[in-house]
């Protein structure tokens, strides 16, 4: 049944049931991305371990926009369900 998400208990429950969709994958995201923040920060700019750096962003900023688009759909599909009055 679809959340009434005017009724604001229904909406923080909802808000929580996102939350929930997929919590590792996301934490995975924020890791990759900021420990090669922090290796492009803490590198010199001719150091070969650059390139690692910009791969592990690439690759972090990836799974965080496959989460986003995964939980869309989610809720895409959430909304679609009939109303539960």
């Amino acid at each position: 049944m679809r959340p009434d998400l005017t009724d604001p208990e229904q909406y923080a429950a909802y808000r929580a049931e996102l939350r929930r969709v997929a919590p590792g994958w996301r934490l995975i995201g924020f890791v990759l991305v900021a420990a090669s923040a922090a290796l492009l920060l803490a590198s010199e700019p001719d150091d070969p371990m650059r390139r690692y750096g910009w791969i592990g962003l690439a690759a972090g900023w990836a799974v965080l926009i496959g989460v986003v688009l995964y939980r869309t759909r989610y809720h895409r599909a959430r909304m679609a369900e009939p109303e539960g009055r």
